[in-house]
């Protein structure tokens, strides 16, 4: 039946994935918080003028807007980012203490035919630097997720970076007209998707000259500042990205970053420096400067500063994988000593240990059949013999290796589980 099928684009998450999910939220609320960022909610479906608005994201993203009228006609639609609904919530809040360091985990949505690790629902962990110029904000920014990548396990992890401005020269010194330079960068954006080949025909289309596919695409930043600096351009986007890989440096943070002409994300708002995350595969992330967008929806500019991840993306690239959390699975012998196995089940769970208890009244070969199926590690039967002895065995479902314990050695229990969570055998 239509009604028991997901939304195209829309996915279930198994309780595998969804233990990834879990543990790559937990280290992103981890790292943020250590950086000083703090959590803001936002609701998921704003007015629809404040989604479309000229300057938010531009006439592309319209067409990927979940878009309705509620019962009282309101015309409204579901966020496509997080980015807008804090820039909204920047200006409505005139008296921020400054900067403000925000971050939000939350499910946005995109009207758009899926893809391979693309999806119409999907989550993004996002943080933000909120009323600030300075470089440091953006080299705050990439720390972040380095840190991020590096704790979630993330192999063959970098970001790239470019300049929206530098970007901007490089097309002036090109002879793309002024009102054509966002169709021209909207062009390159599409770079991943139809090639080199594709994007020069597409600005062939907008009428535009093909020149700069060449300089983007030779990526040699001594060269663009000759051509930018004989062409007389604006050279401080130079000195920007410059400041930025030298602090990078500093840190010993330029192994994970590389500098990519072609970079330009598509959404209109980027006004400086962008990123991108690249792990093996599409890109789990990407953001940058906005120092326009708040002020689309209030009295006066604000700089800002923030990057995005595709938590979705992050997992799909995953190779660990995640076991259950139950640490141990009690089955009782038979039904005079289930309440008695319960209050031990109780007692491990009051001790933190991950338990779960026979609810099926099934035997014991089908439990244990049950427990290795689950990925549960150990297993302990209780029945008349043991309780009346006070003691038990634990057994490890991987090697067989029973362990004698008394049933109040509560404690030498917990130092084998927290061995084996350390991979210990």
């Amino acid at each position: 039946m239509c009604m028991l099928q997901t939304i195209r684009g829309m996915r279930d998450l198994e309780p595998q994935l969804a233990r990834k999910k879990n543990f790559v939220l937990g280290i992103c609320k981890s790292v943020f918080e250590k950086y000083g960022f703090k959590p803001i909610e936002t609701p998921a479906v704003e007015y629809l003028e404040l989604l479309t608005k000229k300057g938010s994201a531009g006439a592309e993203i319209e067409k990927e807007i979940y878009a309705f009228e509620d019962k009282s006609n309101r015309k409204l639609g579901l966020r496509f980012d997080l980015t807008v609904p804090l820039a909204r919530y920047v200006a409505s809040n005139p008296t921020l203490r400054l900067p403000f360091k925000r971050y939000q985990i939350g499910s946005v949505y995109r009207y758009d035919r899926p893809q391979e690790k693309r999806y119409s629902e999907f989550t993004q962990a996002d943080i933000d630097i909120v009323g600030t110029e300075s470089i440091l904000a953006e080299f705050e920014i990439i720390a972040v997720v380095i840190e991020t990548c590096q704790k979630i396990g993330l192999k063959n992890f970098y970001v790239k970076i470019n300049s929206r401005k530098l970007l901007e020269e490089i097309a002036k010194c090109c002879n793309i007209p002024n009102d054509k330079i966002k169709e021209c960068f909207r062009c390159i954006d599409k770079l991943d998707k139809i090639g080199w080949e594709g994007v020069q025909k597409e600005l062939q289309a907008y009428g535009l000259d093909t020149k700069i596919c060449e300089i983007v695409k030779n990526n040699n930043f001594e060269s663009t500042i000759k051509m930018i600096e004989k062409g007389k351009g604006n050279s401080e986007c130079i000195k920007e990205l410059k400041e930025l890989f030298e602090l990078l440096k500093k840190f010993s943070l330029d192994k994970y970053v590389k500098l990519d002409l072609s970079l330009a994300r598509g959404l209109e708002y980027y006004t400086g420096i962008v990123f991108e995350i690249v792990a093996d595969g599409p890109s789990i992330g990407g953001g940058g400067r906005y120092d326009k967008l708040i002020g689309t929806y209030g009295s006066k500019d604000v700089p800002a500063v923030g990057i995005s991840f595709g938590i979705d993306r992050v997992i799909d690239n995953m190779q660990k994988d995640f076991g259950t959390e139950s640490k141990i699975f009690i089955i009782p012998a038979n039904e005079n000593v289930r309440i008695q196995s319960l209050e031990f089940v109780q007692e491990l769970r009051e001790n933190n240990i991950a338990s779960e208890i026979d609810l099926m009244d099934r035997n014991i070969s089908k439990n244990l059949d049950y427990a290795n199926k689950e990925g549960i590690p150990f297993v302990i039967v209780l029945g008349d013999k043991e309780l009346k002895e006070k003691k038990f065995s634990l057994k490890d479902m991987k090697t067989g290796k029973e362990t004698l314990l008394k049933l109040d050695e509560i404690g030498k229990l917990k130092e084998i589980i927290e061995k084996y969570s350390k991979g210990y055998k």
